[in-house]
């Protein structure tokens, strides 16, 4: 599934929600919190970038707003490793561009808020980025390691 979510051109395309977190290797605790807290059995990528960085702006300038933070045991641990893993992800050059300019609106931001239910913020500091970052690259190998030998399952 790894290979075909990656080689996609269609950021609209609807996947399992579970599987499409497995395999882009979003922390447990974060799917989890999809999985058994009203989330959708299906996910389009665009729709997983808009839950990870909204392209809503909060009224406070300098806050970056992510409904993933509303989701049940998702933290800004949790934030910064689905940030690493989208980072990593070597997606198409259309996909990798909407990517890119919700990370950019990241880098420009001060602290990130959730977008409706818990209205605390945490700073956007360079720990985080720097703790995301170093999962990365172990990480995607780990992850394809782990997925060449799995089944493809996909919605459409």
């Amino acid at each position: 599934m790894l290979d075909e979510l990656l080689n996609t051109n269609d950021p609209n395309q609807k996947w399992s929600t579970e599987e499409m977190l497995r395999v882009l290797g979003i922390r447990i605790w974060t799917s989890h919190s999809f999985k058994y807290h009203e989330a959708p059995a299906h996910l389009s990528l665009q729709e997983l970038f808009d839950l990870v960085i909204s392209d809503d702006d909060d009224s406070r300038p300098g806050y970056l707003v992510s409904p993933m933070l509303d989701r049940r045991t998702v933290g800004i641990k949790g934030f910064w490793k689905a940030v690493a893993a989208l980072n990593a992800a070597d997606f198409q050059s259309n996909i990798k561009e909407i990517w890119r300019l919700k990370h950019e609106k990241m880098l420009r931001s001060l602290r990130v808020v959730g977008s409706e239910r818990y209205k605390w913020s945490k700073p956007l500091n360079r720990a985080g980025w720097f703790y995301s970052c170093q999962r990365s690259e172990a990480e995607k190998m780990k992850r394809e390691q782990a997925n060449s030998a799995l089944p493809s399952p996909r919605v459409t």
